[in-house]
Parts: structure tokens; sequence; C-alpha cells
């Protein structure tokens, strides 16, 4: 199966929101506090239409099949620099999910490169980026290491109690 990616305008919000559902599904599975709040419909769409769309600092990168159904999605932006360390502005890709049905099949791949092309053109330029994925998501761990992609850093979580 073929597939195209390009950025998405805000005609795309209704679609993206289903595949944005799809992936609360999914990282659910690995940590309750990922399912989606009631308004998030709303609000994700609201964030979507006046932060990401037609911005020089982020996009949304949706791919389509053949008949123009989305089947993967990826949202990156620049991030600054560090005050203290040398960690020079970066990308952050957030929010990355392929449909099930697609995975193995280069999609993923095909969004990082785009994302890889968006965030070397001007004006951003940055060098690298940076993609979290959720503790116990093993398969996408490793596809993304398959990719190239190498871990930098773990985050740890604890309760505070009062």
């Amino acid at each position: 199966m073929n597939f195209n990616t390009r950025e998405a305008t805000t005609d795309d919000g209704e679609e993206l929101l289903e595949l944005w559902f799809e992936f609360t599904d999914h990282l659910s599975t690995f940590d309750d506090r990922y399912r989606a709040k009631e308004d998030a419909a709303e609000e994700w769409l609201s964030y979507f239409e006046h932060q990401l769309v037609d911005s020089k600092y982020s996009t949304v990168l949706l791919a389509e099949n053949d008949a123009g159904v989305a089947v993967g999605v990826l949202e990156a932006r620049v991030v600054g620099e560090h005050p203290i360390f040398q960690l020079e502005r970066h990308g952050q890709i957030h929010g990355m999910y392929v449909r099930e049905e697609m995975r193995e099949s280069g999609v993923g791949r095909q969004l990082l490169n785009g994302a890889t092309d968006w965030l070397q053109d001007r004006p951003r330029s940055v060098s690298f980026y940076r993609i979290d994925v959720v503790s116990g998501d093993d398969a996408a761990a490793k596809a993304l290491e398959e990719m190239g992609n190498s871990p930098v850093k773990q985050t740890f979580e604890s309760t505070v109690q009062s």
C-alpha cells in the first residue's frame, strides 16, 4: 500500500482528532492517565488550529493512504536552547502515532523523514530532534531504534505525599 505525507491544515482537524483518540487509547494501555478527558476533543481542536497550523516553529504531519485516509500523524516543534547545558535548540516530536494495521509499512519512517526535513528548513535549522516513548511501549522503542534513533535519557516519576 502506498501513502503520502504532508503538513496538516485546519481542514484536517476532525480526521486528526480520530487519530489522536486512537493514540490516547494506545497510550492508556500503558498508563491509564493518558485516557482523554471529557472535553478533550474541543480542547485539542483549539490547540491544533491556534498553535500548530501555520506556525513557524510547530507543525503536524499527516500520512494518508491512496484513498486519502489518515494512517499516521506526528507533531513536531522547535524547543529552545537550555540556559545552563550545552543543549542547543532542537526539535521535539510529540504524539507520533501510526495506525496498527499500518505499522511496519514505512509510515513511521516517512513521517520522521518529513519531520527531519521540516526541522532542517529555515528558519528552524535545527540539527537533531527528540521523541518520547511511554514506559512499557517496547514496540515503539524498538521501531525508533531500528530507524536510527538512540535513547538519551529516562524519566522517573514519584508520587508526592502530603
